[in-house]
């Protein structure tokens, strides 16, 4: 069975959202600190690499090689969790179809992510079809404008944009479609957004946004941050 073949569990986000993000759009991870936000992104990244598609870990605060451990980290533990048997070949795969790149958090701009990209272009002949980005925005004290410019840049170089937004207790539960003020005051620019609440040993995974369409009834996911393991609950 080929790689392109595998029933991975991840591919259940294609199907609640008739089609993934989709490039263009931006979509948001919610929850509070340590619920598996990170895992998931990565996760997701990981997964188009694995199809062929290339992929973008943009990252703040951290060095390329912390990044690409993690990334390793989660790489194995799906391929493990799905039984792939020539791991070899996907992590061949997984590296000529994805690029890290590292910023400290006092110079890094959309601008200087665009710029970054038509490097990428001109240089290498990379174009990601998909960026994670982590470790930035705040979504607390970020300006407006810097989420638009985000959306901007995504539809005009033809990429989804994945990040993530930290909760808090206070804002309260995040069952059904509660979301924060500061996250919804961008609701206009994010086409998909995702809660993730902790239930014991796995992390409840809730669609809040899912493009213009409401999220249809019955999906009810989980994923498992030891397993890399999303699936049908």
């Amino acid at each position: 069975m080929s790689i392109t073949d595998q029933n991975r569990p991840l591919r259940v986000f294609d199907k609640v959202l008739k089609g993934g993000l989709g490039a263009g759009n931006l979509g948001v991870i919610m929850s509070r600190h340590g619920t598996g936000k990170v895992a998931i992104l990565t996760s997701i990244a990981i997964d188009h690499a694995m199809n062929g598609v290339n992929t973008l870990h943009a990252v703040l605060n951290k060095s390329v090689d912390e990044v690409r451990a993690y990334d390793d980290e989660v790489l194995h533990a799906m391929m493990e969790a799905h039984g792939i048997k020539d791991q070899a070949q996907v992590m061949t795969k997984v590296e000529r179809h994805k690029q890290i790149y590292t910023w400290r958090s006092d110079n890094f701009t959309t601008e200087r992510l665009a710029k970054t990209l038509t490097f990428l272009a001109e240089h290498a002949q990379f174009r990601p079809g998909l960026i994670e980005l982590q470790g930035w925005p705040n979504f607390e004290s970020i300006d407006p404008a810097e989420i638009a410019a985000l959306k901007k840049l995504a539809q005009d170089h033809e990429c989804e944009i994945w990040m993530s937004a930290h909760t808090h207790r206070s804002d309260g539960d995040v069952e059904g479609v509660r979301i924060p003020d500061y996250v919804q005051r961008f609701e206009k620019d994010i086409s998909v957004l995702v809660a993730l609440e902790p239930k014991g040993d796995h992390v409840h995974v809730r669609f809040l946004k899912t493009h213009d369409f409401t999220p249809a009834e019955g999906v009810n996911l989980e994923f498992s941050p030891q397993k890399m393991l999303l699936r049908w609950r």
